[in-house]
Formats: C-alpha cells, sequence, structure tokens
C-alpha cells in the first residue's frame, strides 16, 4: 500500500472518483463507483489523458479492468 499515492479524490452524486499513482509500478489507473447503480470501473491511463479520464471515468469504462 506505500507504493499507492492517491492523486486526486472526489465524491458528488453518488459516484466517488480516484486517480492514483502506483509508483511501484509507475502506472495511474482511475477508479470509480457509481452507488446508485453499484457499477465499477478501474481504467489504466496515460499521463497525458489523466485529468480527462478522472473528469469522465464512465465515458472510458469499455476500458475498464474491473467492470463489476
Amino acid at each position: 500500500m506505500r507504493d499507492l499515492v492517491d492523486l486526486a479524490t472526489r465524491h458528488g452524486g453518488g459516484i466517488e472518483v480516484a486517480l492514483i499513482w502506483d509508483r511501484s509500478k509507475h502506472t495511474l489507473v482511475v477508479f470509480a463507483h457509481d452507488d446508485r447503480t453499484g457499477e465499477e470501473v478501474s481504467i489504466p491511463v496515460s499521463g497525458t489523458e489523466a485529468s480527462e479520464v478522472y473528469r469522465h471515468p464512465f465515458a472510458y469504462a469499455y476500458r475498464s479492468c474491473a467492470n463489476a
């Protein structure tokens, strides 16, 4: 867990979104959870697209590693 860094987290409208940096793997992932539908996504992102996916994670849900 020490290698995971929460770069940004937001909550609103029943949706929680987090942008996480994994120091050991040098990767970024956007996690999102919708309380209303139960949908969860885990989307690997590059540095150049991280803010866009963070703002609109469910628009990128098709790229998710963990659709629940």
